[in-house]
């Protein structure tokens, strides 16, 4: 084979390489809920954020639990379809008509929030 040929055939393995590395750092709903922890005043209580409490001084857990209620998960979102996006709807374990909602789109490690809706309940970005 050429000089030329082994040139082409390397720059397609780093391409196949980046390409990879690109699909393996793909947000996840495990990358969301360490987020959601970071940016907001929220402990989750499980690996996917689906049971959360909110932090506050009031000491009251029993109030501020909130469980995932309605939403969507899709990680078809962006370029090659490389990001991910998801909408959720929390009520309180305890009141029903306390809720709040979220939506949010990631890339590569990265979220964006497209809406969210506190609905009365104290919860903050940090």
């Amino acid at each position: 084979m050429s000089k030329k040929g082994f040139i082409s055939l390397g720059l397609l393995g780093f391409i196949c390489i980046i390409i990879i590395l690109i699909f393996i750092n793909k947000p996840n709903e495990d990358d969301f809920a360490k987020w959601f922890e970071d940016h907001f005043n929220v402990q989750c209580e499980d690996d996917k954020c689906y049971t959360l409490k909110l932090s506050d001084n009031s000491g009251d857990s029993v109030k501020n639990r909130f469980s995932f209620t309605d939403g969507y998960y899709d990680n078809a979102e962006g370029f090659l379809g490389l990001g991910m996006q998801t909408k959720r709807l929390y009520r309180s374990i305890n009141d029903r008509n306390l809720f709040f909602s979220i939506e949010v789109k990631g890339f590569f490690g990265n979220f964006e929030v497209i809406d969210f809706s506190p609905n009365k309940v104290d919860i903050t970005m940090k």
